[in-house]
């Protein structure tokens, strides 16, 4: 049978295969027991791994059978060794060149950053709240999860804004949104640094690997901006990983001189999990397949390094937290467990007319045509593709892969683009590397690729500096610009209601030590300068029967409640939702006062 036909044959097999996981998607269940948290889930009886299953099966099914055609169809085996070491590869160009267009583009990512115009749109009293809430109450008692139960991670809604503001002596809206835009711009200077790397795992030369470079910074440093209310295809919550991306890819550069950069791997197995509770389940994934590719190539050292600094440094944290690392733990559990039948949206069928279908639908196609090419690399001997490319399209795949998780939970159209940039970034190094490789065999026949290239590298340079926003006003008002944003008036950042609101209740409660909010306003208890009464500051997120009587222990003795707000409609009502706390509340508090959307509840 010709090569074609078994093409043809393959092509048709796996449209089969994914039409079948199409018209069995709604089939796949596990049987719901009875959970107490309300929630889209347990209203129409889905079990949280319904998505997660589904998920798999439209990946592993065409997989499977591409596995099977090429073992019985073409007779061929898995040749491991693809995913071997070749010290045959292991020269890399040096070009004083190719670093110093880096390093220029990394200037021109500072130059940006310096032009930006700081966000003065109203506050999201709901998301900005989790942080502001969270890092105020802090403040006063020092209390990390024992304090407030983190979603998130510890760093992002509590440890950040606080230190930024010990550092100023001053808590502000803008001081907590320059540090979301540090974080954009410290994300986009790794992301140039990890194109970086890729780019000098190619066997090109140094102008090849140039454009290369180029090319994929102008396609890929727009997936993310400075516009903090807009949805991306990049999160600076990635950070975490596009550090380990760095450091492997650094390793496959320097495969016999490398052991001091891995001590991070180890750091990032449980920093991630500060940061960002569902980029650590990645982290870990991601590390232990790099431990066993260490086993797989006899780096046994590099292995020892991995495991040991990941021990080590959870016990140092262990040790270091005290008391807050148990809370740690069980907060952590109680995430895993339960905030899927709390936040969860299910999952849209794909190739159907139900919301962002289309959306999920692409982004499924491409991680399983990514997972097929990565295995192909797995049978395929030929050297068109070089082993480092390989090693960095597989290990792109499975980052594409895990992080498509992230919206198995919350499955709308914001958090479903949130898991497509890598597997962006993936497509459109595949794509370059095809072109430039046809580039460099059309050029070993031609003399004139110098200023083909030199024309080449102008036009992507000035492309890229013409996209760039770049003001020279703002650049050199930055400093002044800085100060004036971080010690702006909260209330410039409210609505008339809001500031009438915070005007008119702070005189009343200000005899309370602290508040309890049973609304999703999260960042009342910020703006109001009253430390949240018990670690449930954000109800958005609680939701077990557990929880909520531990929420009701810890309000005993509160004597003040705001009890409803503006954004108690995003989802279920709190009283709803939570049905034993409410009842707890409306029998020992009384209503008082009600001022446009917000009741407060005195005992």
């Amino acid at each position: 049978m010709g090569v074609k036909t078994n093409n043809i044959l393959l092509f048709l097999f796996i449209i089969i295969l994914i039409s079948f996981t199409v018209i069995t998607w709604n089939y796949i269940k596990i049987p719901f027991s009875g959970n107490e948290i309300i929630g889209q889930y347990s209203i129409n009886k889905h079990h949280s791994l319904n998505d997660p299953l589904r998920y798999l099966l439209f990946v592993i099914i065409p997989l499977v059978g591409f596995l099977l055609h090429k073992k019985f169809i073409e007779k061929k085996k898995i040749d491991f060794s693809s995913l071997k070491e070749f010290s045959v590869e292991t020269e890399i160009i040096k070009s004083g060149k190719f670093f110093y267009v880096c390093l220029f583009i990394i200037l021109l990512l500072f130059l940006e950053f310096l032009s930006i115009s700081f966000p003065k749109n109203p506050i999201d009293i709901f998301h900005e709240g989790q942080k502001l809430s969270s890092a105020y109450k802090s403040l006063f008692d020092r209390s990390l999860w024992s304090g407030s139960y983190v979603t998130t991670g510890i760093i992002y809604e509590n440890l950040g804004p606080r230190l930024v503001w010990q550092f100023l002596d001053y808590s502000s809206i803008g001081s907590m949104r320059m540090l979301e835009l540090s974080y954009i711009l410290i994300f986009k200077i790794l992301l140039i640094i990890l194109i970086y790397e890729i780019s000098k795992k190619f066997d090109f030369n140094t102008d090849l690997k140039t454009t290369y470079f180029l090319s994929l910074i102008l396609i890929s440093i727009f997936l993310i901006d400075y516009d903090l209310s807009s949805g991306d295809s990049l999160s600076y919550r990635d950070i975490p990983i596009i550090i380990f991306l760095i450091i492997f890819f650094k390793y496959l550069n320097n495969l016999n001189s490398f052991y001091l950069p891995l001590i991070f791997l180890g750091m990032l197995s449980v920093f991630t999990f500060f940061w960002s509770i569902d980029r650590a389940i990645i982290i870990n994934i991601l590390i232990t397949l790099s431990s066993i590719y260490f086993l797989i190539n006899k780096k046994y050292y590099n292995f020892i390094i991995v495991t040991f600094t990941s021990i080590f440094f959870w016990s140092v944290s262990y040790f270091y937290l005290g008391k807050e690392f148990k809370f740690f733990i069980e907060n952590t559990i109680s995430i895993f467990k339960n905030i899927n039948y709390i936040y969860g949206i299910i999952h849209p069928t794909p190739f159907s007319d139900m919301q962002d279908s289309s959306r999920a639908t692409k982004s499924l196609l491409l991680i399983t045509l990514a997972t097929l090419v990565s295995f192909n690399f797995l049978f395929n001997k030929s050297k068109k593709y070089s082993y480092r490319f390989k090693i960095i399209f597989i290990t792109l795949t499975v980052v594409s892969f895990c992080s498509y998780l992230y919206a198995l939970g919350r499955s709308d159209g914001g958090h479903i683009k949130q898991t497509t940039g890598i597997l962006l970034i993936l497509y459109f190094s595949f794509i370059l590397y095809i072109l430039l490789s046809f580039i460099k065999k059309y050029f070993q026949k031609n003399k004139f690729k110098k200023n083909f290239f030199l024309i080449t590298h102008l036009i992507l340079l000035f492309i890229l500096i013409l996209s760039i926003n770049l003001n020279i006003t703002n650049i050199t008002d930055f400093k002044k610009r800085v100060k004036d944003y971080v010690y702006l008036d909260d209330s410039f950042f409210l609505s008339n209601e809001q500031n009438q609101f915070i005007n008119e209740t702070k005189p009343i409660i200000n005899d309370y030590n602290c508040l309890q909010l049973f609304t999703n306003d999260a960042a009342l208890s910020y703006l109001l300068k009253k430390p949240n009464c018990s670690k449930y500051y954000f109800v958005y997120s609680i939701g077990s029967v557990k929880d909520q009587n531990l929420m009701i222990e810890e309000i005993k003795k509160v004597r003040l409640i705001i009890y409803t707000g503006q954004t108690d409609n995003w989802g279920y009502l709190p009283q709803k939702k939570l049905p034993l706390v409410d009842e707890y509340i409306t029998s020992n508090f009384k209503k008082v006062s009600k001022f446009y959307s917000w009741e407060l509840r005195f005992r």
